[in-house]
């Protein structure tokens, strides 16, 4: 019969050997999966700069779609719908994926009232040029829509 510390010995030894090869494996495939990753980031990359050299700035919708209506049982327990969600960020991944300056600008409003948004992706430390750009949408496309509670935090008293 054994002990009980042996047996314990044995399992615990059998565990760390488990872990420590389960570990090893799983930081050659993390490694692995970064270096896909980052040579997809640079060829992502590589292409938005070539449209930098015929372009300024890169002009698209904010979102793929307006914002979806969600359902009251959603609000209970936060549901979501991936493939909706895939549409909201479709446009918005590169900037973040790429670290370029971009800024959105509400531009309108769709049939159901909901804002429509324009993304301005600019150039690597290109911040100035979208500002000034913003700013010029911005007074082309007044919004004359304000929500019910408005609060003007720049106007001054």
């Amino acid at each position: 019969m054994l002990c009980k510390q042996c047996v314990w010995g044995n399992i615990r030894r059998g565990l760390m050997m488990y872990f420590r090869v389960r570990s090893r494996i799983n930081v050659k495939m993390f490694l692995t999966n970064c270096q896909k990753l980052m040579d997809v980031k640079r060829r992502i990359m590589y292409y938005h700069m070539e449209i930098f050299k015929k372009a300024d700035v890169i002009v698209t919708p904010t979102t793929g779609m307006t914002a979806p209506i969600i359902p009251p049982s959603a609000l209970k327990y936060g549901e979501t719908d991936m493939r909706v969600t895939g549409y909201l960020m479709s446009f918005i991944l590169a900037a973040n994926l790429l670290g370029l300056p971009a800024i959105t600008v509400p531009v309108g409003y769709d049939k159901q009232g909901l804002p429509i948004g324009l993304q301005i992706i600019g150039r690597p430390w290109g911040e100035a040029s979208i500002l000034r750009l913003a700013s010029a949408v911005e007074e082309l496309c007044a919004m004359k829509k304000q929500p019910v509670l408005f609060y003007d935090v720049l106007k001054s008293k």
